[in-house]
């Protein structure tokens, strides 16, 4: 074989064998990039010694307060009567209405025959503090959202709202004449701020006629417009976190917009246990 010929081989060789790489190299697939999946929220260490510090904070607090909590006997569900009985014994509840995973812890006090007062505390990372709240400014009820067992007795409903970080109190009560409240409320960096306030004053004259005042945030609106807002503030129940009600309210729709069994509010040896956790 002469020099060209071989020359020509080699370069034939070379060329197949190029080829050939070519062609695996392409048959090889890349690999399937592995799909991330979300990650679940975890439970950091530090929130979890944050959650244990509160809980343990606000065992002391009703510990501290357990003879008040006792003492408020005829908390009820409607069609129950607590005459000369008790009532559900369910004062205390757990919340987290800021959104920071460290509820809120609220609680009914009596000190004295039947008058009740609310409670709300916060966590502020090394103690729980309570929390003062407009809207009960007068000499009935201390500043706070009462429950009253005097004339037509107090009912109230204290829920979480659906929109982030909300807080309302219904509550009404009577005597000569009917009053229903609406407080609303945002809880931001622990403290309470009073949003809008609504009432309905229902009475009747000598003659028999019926009267309804709505008012919003102290002005007078129209009977329309103070239902609608009614209604839609008790649309906004998320959680029904303490409620009573010293008689049936058959014309309030709250009450049929949450289970009471599945309402957050629990005994005091619930609490002490929950919070001993």
């Amino acid at each position: 074989m002469n020099t060209k010929t071989r020359l020509k081989s080699a370069i034939a060789i070379v060329i197949s064998a190029l080829l050939i790489l070519s062609i695996v190299g392409c048959s090889k697939k890349e690999p399937k990039k592995e799909e991330k999946k979300p990650s679940k929220p975890k439970v950091t260490e530090k929130h979890e010694q944050n959650r244990k510090a509160a809980y343990s904070a606000y065992k002391t607090v009703i510990e501290q307060n357990s003879t008040t909590i006792k003492a408020y006997s005829w908390q009820t569900v409607p069609g129950k009567n607590t005459y000369n009985a008790r009532g559900i014994d369910r004062p205390i509840a757990l919340c987290d209405v800021d959104g920071d995973k460290i509820p809120e812890l609220f609680f009914f006090t009596s000190q004295n025959q039947g008058i009740a007062r609310l409670h709300i505390y916060t966590f502020n990372g090394k103690e729980a503090v309570e929390r003062s709240y407009a809207g009960f400014n007068d000499d009935v009820n201390g500043g706070r959202l009462s429950d009253v067992m005097a004339a037509a007795g107090t009912s109230y409903v204290v829920y979480k709202g659906k929109e982030a970080n909300t807080l309302y109190m219904y509550d009404s009560s009577g005597d000569d004449y009917m009053q229903y409240n609406i407080h609303k409320y945002t809880m931001k960096n622990s403290k309470l701020e009073l949003v809008e306030t609504l009432s309905n004053r229902v009475s009747q004259d000598d003659s028999g006629n019926t009267s309804d005042v709505y008012k919003r945030n102290g002005k007078t609106v129209p009977n329309a417009q103070g239902g609608k807002s009614f209604t839609s503030s008790f649309a906004q129940l998320d959680k029904a976190i303490i409620f009573s009600t010293y008689r049936d309210e058959n014309n309030v729709s709250l009450w049929k917009k949450f289970s009471f069994d599945g309402a957050l509010c629990i005994s005091y040896d619930q609490a002490i246990t929950k919070l001993s956790e």
